[in-house]
């Protein structure tokens, strides 16, 4: 179980849902010696991906606060994925369990499958299912 874009349960990435983009990486740059590289968003949204000295593959992405959220005064935040073998069923787990469904289960194009939940004591979390190559 070293695999944490195949294997269910293990922390695989994070994102940082950030108010301002330009400062959040111009922050990390200074603070954590991240390389940032800009890559197209979607709908609209500006992303980049991180990667360090130590790093041979992105860890972790930036990206800009979605207008929905935005609006209502969410402050900027960091996003966690877990990976699991099915988001669905994950999902009926979790909201079994108590859990609310925060964004329902949508593919990402190139990327895989997502969800994320509240659990009932108010931690919010994602959960993926990577595409595998054919």
């Amino acid at each position: 179980m070293d695999k944490p874009f195949e294997d269910h349960g293990l922390f695989s990435w994070c994102e940082l849902m950030t108010t301002d983009f330009d400062n959040s990486m111009s922050f990390y740059t200074k603070v954590l010696g991240w390389t940032l590289r800009e890559v197209p968003g979607r709908n609209n949204s500006r992303y980049a991906l991180a990667m360090n000295e130590n790093s041979s593959q992105p860890f972790a992405g930036l990206l800009t606060m979605p207008e929905q959220l935005d609006q209502r005064g969410v402050p900027s935040f960091w996003q966690a994925y877990v990976t699991v073998d099915n988001v669905e069923d994950t999902l009926a787990k979790a909201t079994d369990n108590g859990a609310e469904i925060l964004l329902p289960p949508m593919d990402i194009e190139r990327i895989g499958r997502i969800a994320s939940f509240r659990d009932p004591q108010g931690g919010v979390m994602s959960i993926i299912r990577y595409k595998r190559e054919a």
